[in-house]
């Protein structure tokens, strides 16, 4: 039937999107300044906090899901979780709070999916669609929603704020997560995986917050990655296949977000445009395997951040790359390197969430606080242009997608020579 075909798939993409871009809107306006002044709960309202919660409620809800009743157990989850993240709009939580709440129920949309796709193909593609589509264009969709309150963290305060999601979205998310739990097959959890995950987790968190955060020097976060993209290495290597290559994927995936595009109000289309070449790449790497392709493109598009941006203020070269290549890179990437265990399915496409060494605090500038950043009032921005921190941490960005090239590679020249081995003459 055309439900247990495309169900779970539907499912899995609408859960994982929803899971990603709750994540992401619940971060507060003033991180930055909160960690500068160095208060004793900045480090619970980070987006390596909310990623890392992410991951843990995940592994567990796959862990507890599969010990008895499984399917009744993962419909209860999927109304917790959606519960934990419409709270905001029924108690009132303050933003600083929220934060902690809201990636507990996003993780938990995360396990279930991963309970849906049971390290099945396209369940498990369906993850990635939509946790990574929450990343790449979490920026357009945004300013899409219009004007709301603004998640300020800095005290204590009630500063109230509603859920990330509208209420009806949840709601539609529910009911087809629901559907699809009731009709999965149970798949096997591999607790190995699980515990190895939850070590790549906290060692993520615990570098990220005493090494590598925003007011660490440039020795510190490259000391900070350097523990975690061995780690990662190492976890990888431990789960061995399929899922350390998609490991490895997620790894790379984070490194490359060390740029970033900002998205104007005129930029709609463009958003329509990469999301279509995101979709369309995830489909033919489903059908082709262009692993090494897809990470080339992910090195050289990194490293257009670090071309210079002339008189224009804008890196043009880079703009486009992001715009177009990037998804497209990404996509192939998803689609070709499929993981085969459900722990692996759930938590490849969390890293990027997990890992914020890159995409909040890769090297920039010192930054000043004001009500303004001196951009003249008239001035009109272009549709789309990009971020970049200091070189510094491009470069090391491209070595560690390079890098994650290096081992899949090596990896598959080992599988290809077992294989071989023992097919005999």
């Amino acid at each position: 039937m055309i439900v247990d075909r495309y169900g779970p798939v539907v499912a899995t993409v609408c859960g994982g999107f929803v899971a990603g871009y709750s994540i992401r809107e619940s971060l507060g306006q003033d991180l930055f300044h909160i960690e500068s002044s160095g208060k004793w709960y900045g480090a619970f309202v980070t987006a390596q906090w909310a990623g890392s919660l992410a991951v843990l409620a995940a592994i567990l809800v796959l862990a507890l899901v599969h010990r008895r009743r499984p399917r009744v157990s993962a419909a209860g989850a999927t109304v917790f979780g959606v519960l934990l993240m419409a709270l905001p709009s029924f108690v009132p939580i303050a933003s600083n709070q929220a934060v902690t709440t809201n990636a507990l129920g996003a993780g938990v949309l995360v396990g279930v999916c991963g309970f849906v796709a049971g390290g099945r193909r396209l369940p498990s593609a369906g993850i990635a669609v939509g946790l990574l589509g929450s990343m790449l264009f979490y920026n357009a969709i945004s300013p899409l929603r219009g004007p709301r309150e603004g998640r300020w963290m800095d005290g204590l305060g009630p500063q109230h704020v509603e859920s990330t999601v509208p209420l009806l979205l949840l709601l539609a998310t529910t009911v087809v997560l629901l559907v699809a739990v009731r009709r999965s097959s149970v798949g096997r959890f591999e607790s190995s995986d699980a515990a190895a995950a939850l070590v790549l987790g906290f060692v993520c968190l615990t570098a990220y917050t005493y090494l590598g955060n925003t007011t660490s020097t440039v020795t510190m976060w490259m000391f900070a990655v350097a523990i975690v993209v061995l780690l990662t290495y190492a976890v990888a290597f431990d789960l061995g296949g399929r899922d350390g290559r998609y490991l490895m994927l997620g790894l790379a995936i984070a490194a490359s977000g060390v740029n970033a595009l900002g998205w104007s109000d005129a930029s709609w289309w463009v958003l329509v445009v990469a999301a279509v070449l995101f979709v369309g790449a995830v489909g033919v790497g489903l059908r082709r395997d262009l692993t090494t392709a897809a990470l080339v493109v992910l090195a050289v598009v990194t490293a257009t951040g670090l071309l210079p941006i002339g008189d224009s203020s804008v890196n043009v070269v880079g703009t486009v790359a992001y715009c177009t290549l990037y998804p497209v890179a990404i996509g192939l990437a998803v689609g070709s390197m499929q993981p085969s265990r459900t722990v692996a399915s759930a938590i490849g496409p969390l890293i990027p969430f997990a890992l914020t060494l890159f995409w909040v605090s890769a090297p920039v500038p010192p930054r000043l606080f004001g009500w303004t950043d001196g951009t003249p009032e008239d001035y009109v921005r272009p549709v789309v242009w990009l971020y970049s921190p200091l070189p510094v941490g491009v470069v090391v960005a491209v070595i560690v997608v390079v890098g994650c090239l290096v081992a899949i590679r090596h990896h598959d020249r080992e599988h290809h020579d077992r294989v071989s081995d023992s097919s005999g003459p």
